[in-house]
């Protein structure tokens, strides 16, 4: 059997664009906006949008580890990096107002970006999602993210926090409640025990055999990994169908908002519909997040110990020790150019 074509689609931002930058300032210094800020009930903190200058690895490693991708979508808002080649056959320039409705930009939050997705033209039913500090980090198969035409994930059960210092725990409150308007735990429990309970993921088996003591009817948080992310196109727009305003209501706000969804809501929709196929993410792939070691990081990338990684940016993260590190380890591994990049 034929594998379908499956797309890559990441998402970028260059942080330190003068022009763009001019533009946030100004959205975000309007007064609704800046008390918003002041009351914690936006995030427009500078990590959101910081540039690590490692786009070019990304597309090294798509071209070394993925030399299978049909395509890849890059959206951007109106930047574009002068190194990359835009004549590249299986390169797709997205810019937001390509896909995105007016009423919608500019927008300086991913949540918007990301819950449109389904809108970019020619986009593949089978596509992986990437954020821009996602990278491949040794060679991976269409099997690593669908087979049989489902998306590869693993469904396990994990307690959402309600600490209100952070606003992605807002959100992901709110995801959990968008699954308990469309889902009965105590119903799904009873289905797909294949699924629940696979060995194929031996982290979420036993996590979801713990938490089946707990008998509430309702859903109180899915795990999420903070690595690529294969969906369904279908499935997105399935979501729309279901709840449009909601959806339409974080696709208005200019920065991340306590009101709003995650592109999560699909990867949970998916899972809860079943249409996925186990798989254990973390075997495969590692997330740097918080404090992370930048060491660690880079020994990581020279190695190929995971096939993929995530380098979480952060407020607390030394930014300036922990770029030095992961850009020297990108240069061991990956130091030639691609033909994503303009001849120099």
């Amino acid at each position: 059997m034929q594998q379908a074509a499956i797309d890559f689609v990441i998402a970028w931002v260059d942080g330190g664009n003068e022009a763009w930058n001019a533009q946030k300032e100004e959205y975000l210094n309007m007064p609704q906006q800046r008390k918003a800020a002041e009351y914690g009930i936006i995030d427009a903190g500078e990590s959101r949008y910081r540039d690590w200058n490692m786009l070019h690895y990304w597309f090294r490693a798509v071209e070394k580890y993925a030399p299978w991708v049909n395509r890849v979508h890059f959206i951007t808002d109106e930047q574009v990096p002068r190194w990359l080649n835009t004549e590249h056959p299986k390169l797709h320039i997205v810019k937001h107002r390509d896909y995105m409705p007016a009423e919608y930009l500019p927008t300086f939050s991913s949540h918007p970006i990301e819950l449109n997705m389904h809108r970019i033209e020619g986009l593949a039913e089978q596509f992986v999602y990437f954020n821009d500090d996602f990278f491949l980090t040794a060679p991976v198969k269409p099997e690593d993210f669908f087979v049989n035409g489902l998306p590869c994930d693993s469904l396990m059960e994990s307690p959402v926090s309600c600490d209100n210092s952070e606003i992605w725990n807002y959100v992901r409150v709110n995801d959990t409640a968008f699954i308990n308007r469309h889902f009965c735990r105590a119903q799904l429990k009873k289905q797909q025990l294949s699924r629940w309970f696979s060995l194929k993921c031996p982290r979420a088996l036993v996590k979801n055999l713990v938490m089946s003591f707990e008998r509430r009817s309702t859903f109180f948080g899915l795990h999420i990994h903070h690595l690529p992310q294969p969906y369904l196109k279908s499935v997105l727009q399935e979501v729309w169908e279901l709840e449009p305003q909601l959806l339409h209501e974080t696709s208005m706000h200019k920065f991340r908002d306590i009101r709003d969804v995650s592109q999560y809501i699909f990867k949970h929709y998916q899972q809860l519909s079943w249409k996925f196929h186990p798989y254990s993410v973390e075997r495969s792939g590692h997330a740097f997040c918080g404090l992370w070691d930048p060491a660690q990081a880079a020994q990581a990338i020279e190695t190929g110990k995971y096939k993929m990684i995530c380098l979480n940016d952060g407020p607390q993260l030394d930014y300036e020790a922990a770029k030095s590190a992961v850009l020297g380890a990108f240069e061991k591994t990956l130091p030639q150019p691609s033909a994503f990049e303009k001849p120099l």
